[in-house]
């Protein structure tokens, strides 16, 4: 512990040292001569060094007129066997980023550029896992996202930015807290209301003049929708998520319900409707994009299966990556996260480089909050190289391409029995710009989207008992021989109402006929509500590409409390739907097999 300390003594000192000009000596006779023999050439010494009796540190008086005579007579002291001034030395961290510089750090002149670590190759060879998200040799082929919209639905936008001015579209933009045409925030002396001018730059920062960083979609059209400086509604939230649906291509929202641990939320019925509304008349019938970021709660046992925006089947939920590839102490996570995008982990971690309020900018924006408009960064790109894409076709690209290498140093992944590699901290993988726009340029639009609601039986409501496992067997044919018949899986919903006298102690996890496995909630320690589910829908995205016919398997996990006897009594299971969403003809992407993936390892 002492060696630590000292260690960060030295290390915070040094640098103040070295701007004053510091020596290193070795001088003999004692510490005596070697202090008169500094002070009568100009120097001080600082403390004696541990590699050696005789080494000294010292330090120069920094008047430039003393300074070549009176070090030169040092150094001619018969008791000096030598002395060095100690000159600063480019030295990098041996992380991650460290051993190669990336090739594309001339690309563009803004001053952030060379911090914005997650969209700069790094990479040496074809076999190595990406290190980013893979944009810039999009760029080289001219995809910037030129003509494509973004709204970012948050506190405001700076629009008047100089690193945003240029790209800003005032008809994609709106103030739905003061009822007006213009989102700029609300400015307080705590910078309170940044948050929206944060994720609008990481989006659309102008390149190539020297300001800032560059934006994921440099040339796209950015908007800002002013929703959350002040209470928020299901009317309000319906709004915003519709605002000039004819316009916005992606609607970017790096909001939810509290990340507290407690509460258990989703949209209201006119937000459903919105949602519903944005992907069957959005861009022209092709369908709206709902980038939402997955949560920072885990640090608060939060849960994104207690999100509601996160499992609707209409929303893309981004996870975070830290540098290392690993899952980030505040992501949450859950079955509905489609995929990853990087942000920051522990405070030693690089973070996300964007415009801030006031003119400025910064390299400390962080969280899944970062992460999502980098996502919807990416998919303005896809949708530059390729406009003709729905919706679905959207996710189905996000699973076919998104890496698991990069992240696969984790615990949580799973192969399902389509061949899918799955995990409920990151979705299908690491976004890939580069891999969905080369898949887009021959995409096959995925067949008509089908929908099969499958009731449960339960019988005399089945009884939840403290400390067990309650387990509902369901056979489905998947609707076959009707119009809804489904043979390949996108999403499974499962909609449950259950009595339950302490709702933080539940678990929901589900089995498909192959037996994959998929966790739609995990226990959360600090909700204590007493109510149950009312008719709480999770959905999974994890049996992506599975046959649906057959015995499917729900569990009920509970807690049991043995310490605290208040709460060890009974609940019960008053209903239950699943829902299965998907096709009844193969999609072509699945006509040489299963997908393939680069090279990776599993711990």
């Amino acid at each position: 512990m002492k060696i630590y300390w000292l260690l960060l003594f030295f290390s915070s000192l040094l640098p103040t040292l070295l701007g004053n000009q510091l020596w290193a000596a070795e001088i003999t006779g004692g510490t005596q001569v070697a202090q008169l023999l500094a002070a009568s050439h100009g120097f001080k010494i600082l403390y004696k060094s541990k590699l050696g009796d005789d080494i000294y540190i010292l330090e120069k008086d920094d008047n430039p007129l003393l300074k070549k005579r009176k070090s030169g007579k040092l150094q001619d002291s018969k008791e000096v066997l030598w002395a060095e001034e100690q000159v600063p030395k480019n030295r990098e961290k041996r992380g991650m980023f460290s051993w190669l510089r990336s090739r594309y750090t001339r690309v563009f002149n803004d001053v952030l550029w060379n911090k914005e670590w997650y969209m700069q190759d790094y990479r040496d060879g074809a076999q190595v896992p990406v290190l980013d998200l893979n944009v810039v040799p999009c760029y080289m082929e001219g995809i910037t996202g030129t003509g494509v919209r973004v709204t970012v639905i948050d506190d405001g936008l700076e629009w008047r930015h100089v690193d945003i001015a240029s790209n800003y579209d005032p008809s994609i933009s709106f103030d739905f807290n003061d009822n007006d045409t213009d989102p700029t925030p609300r400015y307080d002396p705590w910078g309170s209301n940044s948050h929206g001018t944060k994720c609008a730059g990481e989006i659309a920062m102008v390149a190539n003049n020297r300001i800032c960083g560059v934006g994921i979609a440099y040339n796209a059209s950015i908007g800002g929708i002013k929703l959350l400086d002040g209470p928020a509604s299901d009317l309000l939230e319906s709004e915003a998520l519709t605002f000039n649906l004819k316009r916005v291509d992606i609607y970017s929202n790096s909001w939810g319900p509290p990340d507290d641990g407690r509460t258990m939320e989703g949209p209201g019925l006119l937000t459903r409707r919105a949602f519903f509304k944005g992907v069957k008349e959005g861009r022209d019938g092709k369908g709206s994009i709902f980038v939402f970021a997955a949560g920072n709660g885990k640090g608060k046992g939060d849960n994104c299966g207690a999100d509601g925006y996160i499992n609707t089947i209409y929303t893309i939920a981004i996870a975070s990556a830290s540098q290392e590839g690993k899952a980030v102490y505040y992501g949450e996570r859950c079955s509905a996260i489609l995929a990853t995008a990087y942000s920051s982990g522990a405070n030693r971690n690089e973070m996300v480089a964007t415009t801030n309020l006031n003119n400025t900018c910064t390299l400390r924006h962080t969280g899944t909050s970062a992460a999502a408009p980098l996502a919807a960064g990416i998919i303005a790109l896809l949708l530059q190289a390729n406009n003709n894409l729905t919706w679905r076709d959207v996710q189905y690209l996000i699973t076919w391409t998104a890496e698991v290498a990069p992240l696969s140093n984790n615990p949580s992944w799973n192969k399902n029995a389509a061949g899918f590699w799955v995990s409920s901290d990151f979705g299908f993988g690491l976004l890939n710009a580069h891999n969905m726009i080369k898949r887009s340029r021959t995409w096959r639009t995925v067949p008509e989207k089908h929908l099969c609601i499958v009731p449960v039986n339960i019988a005399g409501n089945v009884t939840i008992f403290s400390g067990t496992q309650t387990r509902v067997t369901l056979y489905s044919k998947a609707c076959r021989g009707t119009p809804n018949e489904i043979n390949y899986l996108e999403h499974v919903e499962l909609r449950l109402s259950l009595d339950y006298f302490r709702r933080g102690s539940l678990s929901i996890h589900m089995t498909s006929p192959s037996g994959f496995r998929s966790t739609l909630l995990e226990e959360r320690f600090w909700d204590e509500a007493r109510v149950g589910l009312n008719s709480w829908t999770m959905s999974s995205v994890h049996f992506w590409g599975e046959r649906p016919a057959g015995f499917w398997t729900f569990i009920v996990g509970t807690r049991l409390y043995e310490d605290r006897p208040e709460l060890i009594r009974p609940g019960r299971l008053r209903s239950a739907l699943v829902v299965f969403h998907g096709t009844k003809e193969k999609p072509s992407i699945y006509d040489n097999g299963p997908r393939e993936y680069a090279p990776f390892y599993l711990p």
